[in-house]
């Protein structure tokens, strides 16, 4: 109550005693610790999280992004310490009273809103730096790291935080060593990197309104990042390959019935975590790269440099986005005046999923007609909702398309739009266009998947495409396309719209292919059916001695086997192919990788000389552990406690995961969620699914899961999100009625789980389901065909 009335126009200033709990747990203001290896000891420090809303659990503050203000702040502590914060310190001056203290004073910060607030007190050493445009850069690590790495905050629940001045890093996002980590891992950090410098623009300098926009955040520092990239280092293929990963995510994730739209209503702080998902970083970063390729460079560049001047140190939505880019396309002329960016991208935003996109061709007339339809994962006919509308939805899609005569896998601007009639409740209307090409020609749409859809032709353009990959020539098909037809191909067999046939007849052309973004497209489909056929007696058709074999043994030659000699091939690919090698023991992958195990396991000192080739250990230490002992799984657990390696650490927490042996598993959940473990609880996800992805690991992990629930919730601080998280791991795995059965009995002894992690905990239930239908409806059409090639 105010003891006199507030006059207007008038300024105000207004004092609040504040007090809270400084404790544990990852969020908020919290304290962190990492062990000095010369010392023996344990260090502490203290720093922050605030994004998505709790700056407020630190100081007083309107913790909401659109109340943007500066920030003046003041650290106190102990002279031995290190304070930094978000901008540079002004002055320091001595605590009156207390010996040996600090108040350390920093520049007020510019415009900004509460979430991006950073402040850390440390014992940390400063190594100063300045990049090719002149701007100073200050890391900032443990002293004994410093030489060798960048900073990061080892207890960190985000991979990093775009924090404006004071960016924060979990240490496996910024920690790298020549001598220990992979080129994979060198790619990862740079990639977030990246992501979080594109952040000081998108984010920090323009941040959306509300939580529901948070895609214009994470969707353009996604995006961005992989254009930076490819500047950075070209012979990674960043653009592409990203890209292509990117689209894959979605349009997996985006089909199930349990997604969301990309902008949808939010309006509790415990919502906001939900959108941190592959929709709003994946999906977000897949239709702005739509859009930069329909309105071409030139637009897209003016109208993203009007978006951010105009709002600068401001707040922005959707629609503010839609205004820029639609004036620089209509100046440049790169859109059809009928048409505007909010009318196109408000369809693939403000509603879930995408379209299957259905091609009819007239060889006779020499035309071809499209249509749209909602993608389900789920295949046809079959809804989880009682109202059939969820299978609904129309699409402004961007369509371009190329002939097999006149390969053009360069032109990726719409040559056709699918539209909407916005008259009739935004009924998909039918395109029709003219072709120009022979009957004996394939046609293929959306060059270099330039928009998230699926494709379905009818079956004589199929049978002309498959003519095509298994020739000679294939590689007149551009990369991104070969690898889209694969995925299209397998996700349409998978749900029954395309008969399993064409798919594979289709996939048996990659013995010949020798990029990785096919191979990539057609594993990771494959992925999926390993995981529920090796529960079934179909499982010997599939092993290496019969399919598998068939389609890795030429690629697993080309790449040069677990050999490190073979320079210049793509790394992840070759990663990629002996993970498979040594999983389905195919020719001497596991061998070779107990070979190079055991070097290392006779080490005078394994802590200072590993043999195992950097690009291999991930390969080496799975198979090793698959089949080792005990012994082989204790002295990984040394090298895990001894290490300082970040990436070498989260490597070696995957590797255990893999041993056969039953009760060195059932300890190793144990030490996972043991409150005392030096496994730190960002980690605990990762360890928790390299378990569940063994065959042999599955059911205990399950059973571990549903048996010590309230063990794991009171490991993860009652972290609702984050056990829903590890309970769709399991969920991915589950595809017999027994098993079914079984979650959804948990999940009614556990009705605050789903309450509070709702759509979650329904996502990793559906994941159940579909792997139960495949399995009861398309698996035997699938295994007919092995049956009758093997």
């Amino acid at each position: 109550m105010l003891c006199k009335v507030l006059e207007p126009r008038q300024n105000y200033v207004l004092y609040i005693q504040f007090f809270a709990p400084f404790v544990g747990g990852m969020s908020g203001y919290y304290v962190s610790s990492y062990k000095d290896q010369k010392r023996n000891e344990t260090r502490y420090l203290s720093v922050t999280q605030f994004e998505p809303a709790y700056a407020r659990t630190a100081f007083p503050c309107f913790d909401e992004p659109a109340f943007k203000a500066t920030f003046n702040i003041t650290l106190g502590h102990h002279r031995k310490y290190v304070a930094l914060s978000n901008m540079p310190v002004t002055k320091k001056i001595s605590i009156s009273g207390r010996k040996n203290w600090l108040w350390t004073i920093f520049e007020q910060t510019l415009p900004m809103s509460s979430y991006l607030v950073c402040y850390s007190v440390n014992d940390f050493a400063g190594l100063k730096s300045q990049s090719t445009f002149s701007v100073d850069f200050t890391t900032w690590a443990p002293a004994s790291a410093i030489a060798q790495y960048q900073l990061a905050v080892p207890d960190f629940s985000a991979g990093a935080m775009e924090n404006w001045g004071l960016i924060t890093y979990r240490e496996a996002a910024l920690f790298y060593a020549p001598e220990a980590s992979s080129e994979v891992d060198k790619q990862r950090v740079a990639n977030i990197i990246a992501h979080e410098l594109a952040h000081q623009w998108f984010g920090n300098l323009v941040t959306m309104k509300w939580w529901n926009d948070l895609w214009l955040n994470e969707g353009f520092a996604t995006y961005v990042a992989t254009l930076g990239m490819q500047e950075l280092c070209k012979k990674w293929h960043a653009y592409a390959e990203e890209s292509l990963e990117n689209m894959m995510v979605v349009l997996n994730s985006d089909a199930y019935h349990t997604t969301r739209a990309i902008s949808q209503s939010v309006s509790r702080a415990s919502q906001f975590a939900e959108q941190f998902d592959p929709i709003t970083y994946r999906k977000g970063a897949v239709i702005i790269r739509m859009m930069h390729m329909f309105t071409g460079d030139m637009t897209f560049r003016k109208g993203l440099n009007c978006y951010l001047k105009r709002h600068a140190y401001g707040n922005a939505d959707q629609n503010d986005l839609w205004r820029s880019l639609s004036e620089a396309a209509h100046k440049f002329g790169s859109m059809p005046r009928y048409l505007d960016v909010q009318r196109v991208m408000d369809t693939w935003t403000l509603q879930a999923g995408y379209p299957l996109i259905t091609v009819h061709r007239d060889y006779v007339r020499n035309t071809m007609s499209i249509n749209q339809r909602r993608f389900l994962i789920d295949g046809l006919g079959k809804t989880m909702e009682k109202d059939n509308s969820i299978s609904k939805g129309c699409w402004f899609v961007p369509i371009s398309f190329t002939l097999a005569r006149r390969a053009n896998f360069t032109a990726t601007e719409p040559r056709v739009w699918l539209q909407c009639d916005s008259q009739v409740n935004d009924i998909p209307l039918e395109a029709r266009s003219p072709l120009g090409a022979e009957a004996d020609q394939w046609l293929i749409l959306n060059v270099q998947l330039t928009a998230p859809f699926r494709v379905n032709y009818d079956t004589v353009n199929w049978r002309l495409i498959i003519k095509t990959l298994h020739g000679g020539d294939f590689r007149r098909i551009h990369t991104m396309n070969r690898a889209q037809l694969i995925n299209d191909a397998l996700a349409l067999s998978w749900n029954g719209h395309l008969c399993y046939k064409i798919a594979l007849d289709l996939l048996r052309y990659i013995k010949q292919e020798h990029a990785y973004m096919p191979w990539r497209a057609a594993l990771d489909h494959l992925e999926t059916i390993y995981r529920i056929i090796k529960q079934t007696a179909d499982f010997t058709l599939f092993q290496p001695q019969n399919f598998m074999n068939d389609l890795l043994r030429p690629i697993y030659v080309y790449l040069g086997g677990m050999e490190t000699q073979s320079k210049g091939h793509h790394v992840a690919h070759k990663t990629l192919i002996n993970q498979w090698a040594c999983r389905l023991a195919l020719s001497d992958c596991r061998k070779r990788a107990v070979q190079y195990y055991h070097r290392w396991f006779i080490s005078n000192d394994p802590d200072l000389v590993n043999p195992v080739p950097q690009n291999l250990r991930s390969v080496v230490y799975c198979a090793a552990l698959r089949q080792g002992d005990e012994y082989d799984w204790n002295f990984l657990w040394q090298r895990y406690c001894n290490a300082t390696v970040a990436s070498e650490r989260r490597l070696i927490l995957q590797a255990l995961g893999c041993t056969r042996i039953v009760w060195v598993i059932r300890r190793y959940l144990e030490i996972i969620f043991n409150e005392n473990s030096s496994i730190r609880k960002q980690d605990i996800s990762l360890a928790f699914g390299a378990i569940t992805r063994s065959h042999i690991g599955f059911p205990l992990a399950k059973n571990y899961f549903m048996n010590n629930f309230t063990l794991l919730t009171k490991s993860l601080e009652s972290n609702f999100r984050e056990l829903a998280a590890l309970l769709l791991q399991i969920t991915q795995h589950i595809s017999s009625p027994h098993d079914y059965r079984e979650l959804k009995m948990f999940i009614d002894c556990h009705r605050k789980l789903e309450k509070l992690a709702t759509r979650s905990v329904r996502h990793a239930v559906e994941h159940a389901q579909v792997n139960l239908h495949w399995r009861q409806k398309q698996q035997s059409e699938f295994t007919r065909w092995l049956k009758a090639r093997y």
